[in-house]
């Protein structure tokens, strides 16, 4: 009977996963027909060509499995316009030699549901293979997590979890091939930013741009503050944005067109008010045009606004705005900017209060972003003050446990965990049902300044230890939590905004000084020729990955041409590579160390830029000097900053290069997060695959500093004149203290004589 009693509970259990499957296949199945407008007698849609994508592509390096880490994830989205068809997984993978092939296996799980067990032969071990895993896509969802489980034994008696021989690597070059099918979306807005941008998809945003055959330079500024909002919602993906005149590419794109210039592949009626429509693709209707209207460049510029700012109250399939009025923002409010007047608590930097948990006994570190005005003043400070509260399932006993704290992989302090002791458990909660039976500890450290950059990235790894006297011992560890408490804070409001320039490695990294204001509402961009697409796509990009850096709209910046920026004043100012820039330039300053213009190139010999000078006092050697000219046919790009001939501690970023192939491969070394932290100083050459930069000798300081700091700062990069000053001071301090001393002995003098 026991054996009738567990075979009616299986079977009990598989009817109720398989109703449950069915509900689920049902909900989705109505959540398709409640976004898919289908077409009456109209054929299924094609299945689109499968697409292979690797690990690294998905942003993930090589998962190491271990054996007291035996498990790796990776994030997987599946787009609100397509259906996966079918997906399959090529596995590279190298396992360890010395586990068990009768015992050792690698699970492989989609969303909770294990799809493959994989054996780990002997025959193969120790070098890398590939095994194919078929993925149902019964199994699939908005957003999905491939698991894979090392199951892994040395040995047939007691193990030790953490033992050595306990390893699996799958490789950042296996890969997911999928195939999909189209979906229909609804003509309407309140799915923006979909399907334009779908936050599922994690790889780079590629947005066309459709604009008139000679579009005005108002009618691409707006179409720049649209490129910027999905910069913005793209963030680390980046974001390209080809750019076409009138031909329609085939794949979801922008609009723009007011009632005298309009994209002639596309029929357009004329309006009287700013418009924002989304229609089908006249050539396939699984694609959507996103079309900013207006009666004029004021009314499309009204448009473009109502939608990067009112996208939350959207909806239906078409929307006019009757009304904008755009925020004033201040300098530092960047969205994505760490605040720097006040201390920030750890939990406003995180998604979710889960992700300062963790557990186990060596688990993934806690990871926090800390992105920071880049022109923080960190000379001859004592550091950043943290105060962390940490709390921990206590140790048995005393042992190597402990909380290394690092950031940007450099180590900080370490903490160890100690048990809990009388005093811990005094100074708990004493209400038993709060009780987690975990210790919490505040600490106070101070994170050294030098560490610092624009964007930087806290460590807290927990690593616990496995307390094993014996071979067969138990491991309690693993039932360990550990977690950052949300309130612990980090302190930037003691430091001012005081930076050297011209330094290119701020442009690079946070798009300083443009940046300072989220908005850019100081910042003038130079486009030559509306008509130049490579010109275009540079603007598109650069305004969208100044978005990624502020988590803000570009609604403030200026769009001139050569002449209109020789009239812009307190401004920074962003030259376009192009025709027209290299006269700009060369007017601008004479001395450039780079002139490029068509085949020929100036070129002034200067040192060497070294990524470890210090961006706040920068002891700059003279450069040699040595001048050449030439003429080369090749393409040369290169990225130049120097002081604005306009207004004093205003700033020039000019993007140069002698074709189109040059001005993509600017975008490129911007986009290559390899290539980013070479671009420094005044001057940084791209060539192909490489960039090198060097640092002329003027500089030039921007920012607010108090008088006494900014005195003390740069007579300490003097020394000479720092020590005549000081001997001055103490000469004039102690002359002052001697006629003091002379004319109280006088006044004594006088008193005793008059007695």
């Amino acid at each position: 009977m026991p054996e009738v009693g567990s075979v009616i509970t299986r079977i009990r259990n598989d009817w109720f996963v398989t109703l449950r499957q069915v509900i689920h296949a049902a909900s989705v199945s109505l959540l398709a027909l409640a976004i898919v407008s289908p077409a009456q007698g109209s054929e299924p849609p094609p299945l689109a060509a499968p697409r292979r994508i690797s690990f690294a592509e998905l942003g993930a390096p090589p998962l190491e499995l271990r054996g007291t880490q035996p498990t790796g994830t990776l994030n997987i989205g599946v787009r609100g316009d397509e259906v996966i068809a079918s997906a399959k997984l090529r596995l590279r993978m190298t396992y360890s030699p010395a586990m068990l092939p009768q015992l050792s296996h690698l699970r492989v799980s989609l969303n909770g549901q294990v799809l493959a067990a994989l054996p780990l032969s002997a025959e193969q071990a120790g070098r890398e293979i590939e095994r194919e895993v078929v993925l149902d896509p019964r199994y699939f969802s908005d957003y999905n997590q491939l698991r894979f489980d090392l199951v892994g034994h040395y040995t047939m008696e007691c193990e030790d979890p953490s033992h050595t021989s306990l390893w699996a690597t799958l490789s950042a070059l296996s890969e997911l091939e999928f195939a999909t099918t189209p979906l229909e979306l609804r003509n309407e807005l309140g799915l923006l930013p979909a399907p334009f941008f779908d936050r599922r998809d994690n790889r780079r945003l590629t947005l066309p741009i459709v604009l008139p055959e000679q579009p005005s330079r108002e009618i691409v500024r707006s179409a720049g503050v649209v490129a910027s909002w999905f910069g913005a919602l793209a963030d680390y993906r980046s974001a390209r944005f080809p750019v076409s005149f009138s031909a329609l590419p085939q794949q979801h794109a922008l609009v723009f067109a007011t009632n005298s210039a309009r994209p002639a592949h596309l029929q357009l009626g004329d309006v009287s008010a700013p418009t924002v429509s989304i229609i089908d693709h006249p050539g396939n209707p699984a694609l959507k045009l996103l079309v900013f209207q207006g009666k004029d460049e004021a009314q499309l510029r009204q448009a473009v606004e109502g939608v990067v700012l009112g996208s939350p109250v959207l909806s239906g399939s078409q929307i006019t705005v009757t009304a904008i009025e755009s925020p004033k923002r201040e300098p530092y409010d960047a969205p994505r900017w760490l605040r720097t007047h006040r201390p920030v608590k750890l939990g406003e930097l995180v998604d979710a209060p889960q992700q300062l948990q963790t557990g186990g006994i060596a688990p993934e570190p806690i990871r926090i972003n800390l992105r920071l005005p880049p022109d923080l003043f960190t000379w001859n400070q004592p550091g950043v003050p943290m105060d962390l509260r940490y709390r921990y399932t206590p140790p048995r006993e005393r042992d190597s446990s402990s909380l290394n704290v690092s950031i940007n992989e450099m180590l900080l302090r370490s903490y160890p965990l100690r048990p809990e002791s009388g005093d811990d458990g005094a100074r708990k909660v004493l209400v038993p049902l709060l009780d987690s039976g975990t210790v919490q500890h505040s600490e106070e450290l101070r994170i050294p300044a030098f560490h610092l950059v624009s964007n930087n990235q806290l460590q807290f790894r927990f690593s616990l230890d496995p307390q094993r006297k014996e071979p067969c011992d138990s491991v309690p560890g693993e039932q360990a939590r550990q977690g950052i408490d949300p309130d612990s804070t980090i302190d930037f409001s003691g430091f001012a905004h005081y930076t050297a320039m011209p330094n290119l490695a701020l442009f690079a990294n946070a798009g300083y000084p443009f940046t300072r204001l989220a908005d850019l509402s100081e910042t003038v961009i130079v486009l030559s020729d509306t008509t130049q697409v490579s010109a275009l796509e540079q603007l598109f990009f650069l305004l969208g990955r100044m978005g990624r850096h502020t988590g803000a709209v570009a609604l403030s910046y200026e769009l001139l041409n050569a002449e209109q920026a020789k009239q812009a004043k307190n401004a920074d100012v962003l030259i376009l590579s192009g025709e027209g820039a290299a006269p700009l330039l060369t007017e601008w300053q004479q001395n450039l160390a780079l002139a490029i213009n068509g085949d020929q190139r100036k070129f002034q010999e200067l040192s060497v830029a070294s990524r470890f000078d210090n961006s706040i006092a920068i002891d700059r050697p003279p450069s040699s000097g040595g001048n050449v000219q030439l003429t080369a046919n090749g393409s040369l790009g290169a990225f130049i900053s120097f002081e604005s001939p306009l207004s004093s501690d205003r700033t020039v970023v000019a993007l140069a290069g002698n074709d189109s192939q040059a001005a993509q491969a600017l975008l490129t070394a911007l986009e290559d997060d390899g290539k980013v932290p070479l671009i420094l100083g005044d001057l940084a050459i791209v060539r192909g695959d490489t960039v090198q930069s060097y640092q002329g000798d003027s500089v030039y300081y921007v920012g607010s500093l108090s008088l006494w700091k900014r005195l003390w700062f740069h007579l300490s990069q003097h020394v000479v004149l720092f020590t005549l000053v000081a001997l001055a001071v103490v000469v004039v301090a102690a002359m002052l203290l001697y006629g003091g001393l002379q004319r109280r002995v006088a006044r004594r003098l006088a008193a005793s004589g008059s007695q």
